[in-house]
Formats: C-alpha cells, sequence, structure tokens
C-alpha cells in the first residue's frame, strides 16, 4: 500500500510539473488498478496545480537553516543541506531522483548493465553546454567522477565509488567497470556529490556546470546568487530570473523573515512554529514524509563511548514515544538505531522496538562501570534543528531518573559541523534520506566511509553490505539487510530515535514546489521549477 501511494504523488507530481501528459497520467492510474473515478480525482487536483500558470521573472530567495565559512561548492566536500541546494543549482548528475525514488534520466540520456550488473553504459545526453559555453563531453564525466576515486581522494563518497575498476568512453557512451556487481550503480550517480563538471575545472568558488543557474557570486558564511542559465538543457526551466540563497541561523528568525516576506522559503521549522505558520497570512507549511533521521554518533574510539555496555545504557535512556510526540509533534516515525525506517522496503521486522528502560540501563551503566558517572553531550540546531536540542534534554531527564548525568553541552550553530562533529565522544548529528539503503549504510556506517561519524567497524556488517549490492530487489536482499540491521541495533555506534518529516515552509505566492522524500527543499531542487506570482 505504501509503495501504491508512493507511485499516485510520482505520478501527480509529474503530471503538475507537464512532465507527462494527461493520457499518459491516466494510464498510469489504469496500471496501478486506479478507479476512473478516483483517477480523475487525483487528476484534478494534479490539474489545479498545473493550472496555476508559471510566471518567468524575479529572484527567489531562500532562508537556510544556517551557513558558515565552511561552505563549499567542491563536490568532494559538501556537507551541509545548503551545500547541496546550490550545488544542484550550479551542476547537474548523471541521474536524477523521482518523488519515487527511482533514478530518472539528467545528464545521461539512458543506461543499461551486463547481465552480472559488472559492466554499465551511460549514454551521455547530446547537446548540452557547460555555462562558460564548452559542450558536455564523456570526458568531463570521467574527469568529475575520478575525482572520488583514488588514494588520495578527500571524496565523502569515495566508499561508494570503490568497486570502480575503470571509467572509459565509448563515443557516445560512459563506460563502468566494476570489480563487484552493484545494482544500485545509477543512484550513485544521482547524488549532489556526482556532480559533473568540466575536465580540470579545479576553482570551486568559480563553479561551472550545466545546470539551471550560472554562478553570479558566493561568498562562505554570507550567501550565494545565481542568474538563471538561458542553455539548460531542460529549456522549460528555470522560471525565475536569479535564485539568492543565505542562512539564518535562528529558528525563530527564520520563520519571522517567511512571515515578514524578506524570503519565499525556508526549511526546518520548529514544530512548535507549525500553528503560528498555519494561522497567519500569505505563508503555508510545506512540509513532507521522509526517512530523514536524527542521530547521536557515540564514537567507539574514544573515552567513554569506547565501552559498549555504556552504548547499550545510553540507547535505553530514550523515550522514543516521548520525542516523537513532544519534541516533533508527531511529524515523523519512531527509530530503531538503524538509518532504515518504517516506510522503508528494506526495513527489518523481526527487530524488536526498543525503548525506554531504565531498568536495563542501569545495569548495563553497572557492567561499564560508570554508575553515577557524566557525560557531556553537545549538540546544537545545526544538528538537525532545535529537536535535536530538545531531545537531548529529554535523555538527560531520564538519565537523571537513575542517577546518571548526562551535560548537554548547546555549541554555536556557526561551525559545529568542522568543530564538534567528529571530534566529540558524544555529539548531535542527522542524516538527509540517501535514496536506497545501500547508500545509507555506505554513506556513514561502513568501515572506511568518508563520513563513518561514530568510528564505528563491524566485519560482518562490512561483508553484508557489500553482498547485498549484488543481489537484486527480493527477499534475499531483505535478507542482508535485515541481519546488517541486527548487527548494528545490538553493537552499533549510533542512537536513532527519530526519523522527521521535513517541516518546511514557504510563501502563498510561490508556485512550484512539491513534496520529495529525499531532501528538503523539493529535493534540494525547488529552484529548478519554482515560480513566483507577480
Amino acid at each position: 500500500m505504501k509503495l501504491k501511494q508512493q507511485e499516485l504523488d510520482h505520478y501527480q507530481s509529474e503530471y503538475a510539473k507537464s512532465r507527462i501528459s494527461r493520457r499518459e497520467f491516466m494510464g498510469r492510474m489504469t496500471a496501478l488498478g486506479v478507479a476512473g473515478v478516483t483517477a480523475g480525482s487525483l487528476l484534478t487536483a494534479a490539474h489545479r496545480v498545473r493550472a496555476a500558470t508559471p510566471k518567468r521573472g524575479g529572484r527567489l530567495r531562500l532562508g537556510w537553516y544556517g551557513h558558515s565559512a565552511n561552505d563549499t561548492l567542491n563536490p568532494n566536500r559538501l556537507t551541509t543541506s545548503l551545500d547541496f541546494t546550490r550545488t544542484f543549482q550550479l551542476c547537474s548528475t548523471l541521474v536524477s531522483y523521482g518523488s519515487d525514488l527511482s533514478a530518472e534520466p539528467d545528464l545521461a540520456a539512458s543506461w543499461e548493465a551486463s547481465a552480472d550488473a559488472k559492466t554499465w553504459r551511460f549514454k551521455i545526453r547530446k547537446g548540452v553546454e557547460f555555462h562558460h559555453g564548452k559542450s558536455l563531453t564523456v570526458q568531463d564525466c570521467i574527469y568529475s567522477l575520478n575525482r572520488h576515486r583514488g588514494e588520495n581522494s578527500d571524496s565523502i563518497i569515495k566508499a561508494w565509488l570503490s568497486s570502480i575498476t575503470e571509467l572509459k568512453a565509448d563515443g557516445d557512451y560512459l563506460v563502468v567497470s566494476l570489480d563487484s556487481p552493484t545494482a544500485d550503480l545509477p543512484m550513485y550517480f544521482g547524488d549532489m556529490h556526482a556532480a559533473i563538471m568540466p575536465d580540470g575545472h579545479t576553482d570551486f568558488d568559480n563553479m561551472i556546470g550545466t545546470g539551471p543557474f550560472k554562478l553570479k557570486s558566493f561568498k562562505p558564511g554570507v550567501g550565494m546568487l545565481a542568474v538563471r542559465n538561458g542553455s539548460y538543457h531542460f529549456d522549460q526551466y528555470p522560471y525565475v530570473d536569479e535564485v539568492e540563497s543565505f542562512g539564518i541561523a535562528d529558528t525563530a528568525a527564520r520563520v519571522n523573515a517567511l512571515l515578514a516576506g524578506d524570503i519565499h522559503f525556508t526549511v526546518r521549522v520548529d514544530p512548535k512554529s507549525i500553528a503560528i505558520i498555519n494561522g497567519a497570512p500569505g505563508v503555508t507549511m510545506a512540509n513532507a514524509k521522509s526517512s530523514r533521521h536524527l542521530t547521536y554518533p557515540m564514537m567507539v574510539d574514544q573515552k567513554p563511548t569506547d565501552n559498549l555496555e555504556l552504548r547499550r545504557a545510553l540507547r535505553l535512556m530514550v523515550d522514543r514515544q516521548a520525542v516523537l510526540k513532544n519534541v516533533q509533534k508527531g511529524f515523523g516515525a519512531i527509530g530503531n538505531d538503524t538509518p532504515i525506517g518504517p516506510a522503508d522496503r528494506y526495513w527489518c521486522k523481526e527487530l524488536p522496538q526498543r525503548d525506554i528502560d531504565l531498568d536495563k540501563a542501569k545495569f548495563h551503566l553497572k557492567q561499564a562501570g560508570m554508575t553515577g558517572q557524566t557525560i557531556n553531550l553537545h549538540t546544537s540546531p545545526a544538528a538537525g534543528g532545535v529537536q535535536s536540542v530538545d531531545m537531548a534534554l529529554l535523555i538527560r531527564e531520564s538519565a537523571a531518573k537513575i542517577g546518571f548525568n548526562i551535560h548537554v553541552v548547546r555549541e554555536p550553530t556557526d561551525g559545529y559541523w568542522s568543530n564538534v562533529w567528529m571530534k566529540r565522544p558524544f555529539h548531535g548529528s542527522n542524516w538527509m534520506p540517501r535514496p536506497t539503503a545501500d547508500l545509507r549504510f555506505s554513506l556513514t556506517y561502513i568501515s572506511g566511509a568518508k563520513w563513518n561519524e561514530a568510528h564505528w567497524y563491524d566485519e560482518k556488517f562490512d561483508s553484508l553490505i557489500k553482498e547485498a549490492r549484488g543481489v537484486l530487489d527480493g527477499p534475499k536482499r531483505y535478507e542482508l539487510y535485515c541481519e546488517a540491521q541486527k548487527i548494528m541495533w545490538d553493537k552499533g555506534g549510533s542512537i536513532i530515535p527519530l526519523f522527521t518529516d521535513w517541516l518546511d515552509a514557504r510563501a502563498d505566492k510561490l508556485g512550484g514546489w512539491s513534496a520529495h522524500p529525499v531532501g528538503e527543499g523539493d529535493g534540494f531542487k525547488l529552484s529548478h521549477w519554482a515560480w513566483l506570482e507577480s
């Protein structure tokens, strides 16, 4: 049922954005077994969105949750949601993620795999130009992807691409050879880090891509201004002439900026502010379901969180029902200490749901030799909104009931990712919902991953994730991922208590927005098809 609803939402969104015809929409509904009357009402709802004729022109202003001097356009080093959004404004990837989390053509017009999924051929789209006029070639794709590979690469996605043995050109085709089967390879190439740039390009403060906007100015920690690319390969987009993006660290200040008309769109609304937005004229919530998850890494190579018994105790101090109800106001789902949630096809149904159990927590504290001790928990609104701080305070309250002291250290938003993240033994973090289980595990939890924030390692876990890459969707893949989740649930380095909805908000005059599960701001691509009422 969940999968069918995702498909319905996807085709409504595609029709609303004029990507498919009325005939194709109705054909899809028939294929899904949707009755004529229901299909008609779904079409009518989508048509209302489509009938609001997009206007061209104007400057779109995006007020994000924060920025810093570490803002970057270097695809190897993208860290924040604002980095992702800006990169997608300027650059394209080989594939895009549909709202049903499928791979859709972008710079690659099509692709095919060998029977053993170890050789892939991507046909590169013709007629695409970079912002400085150079035509896109296969060699540009090879250069851009090779930057993530090699012994000296500093790339975030180096571990993802480790199975690639060769990238080569064959006419208009990019040929990718692998040392092991990788059924999800096209999805790897839709991630923002896999952005395509001209062969040899290294001046990332003056980024050149093939995206819908050209860079006009970029100042880390201040803002970015981009202007419409009239040669964009999807020629109906974008609608706005300019897009300005900047950070507003204070949550209340972001909401006030939206209410005042200073910005058209913002993200990570404090759940306590939803009623204010819904009751105010000229603005509305733009929330969407997602598998974004808030986490508290417990670094296994630092004291005291190197102690497995302490990590087990800390997980049992989290009242997950209270977190969902009181912190997230019900806009999300309970987590179970793995990055796979109940909305995902590979969520392990056999895994018991962990919940607060202070008696068991006391037992594990005693085993760890930590009874009555104190530990610091460092977090910030940068680590997932104000929810990360509020949730930490709830955990502190639970711990105090059994005489364990958690000192919550509220860190500044500016510089959090460079000064705290992966540096403090126990700290807050959050993760965007990558569209496949493999990408989630490979980005953060397997050994060697650049963003393995808990520095956790388990040889059996690694082998299961790598084996699953070569297995097509089905019972065997579920079995492998389920076993991996059981290992992580028992011995892992992260508390994952909550999956959050995207709590974005927009001005009523902003059109073209639709919900996308992979990222806030319509999958980080709002500026592609947003338009403004005059």
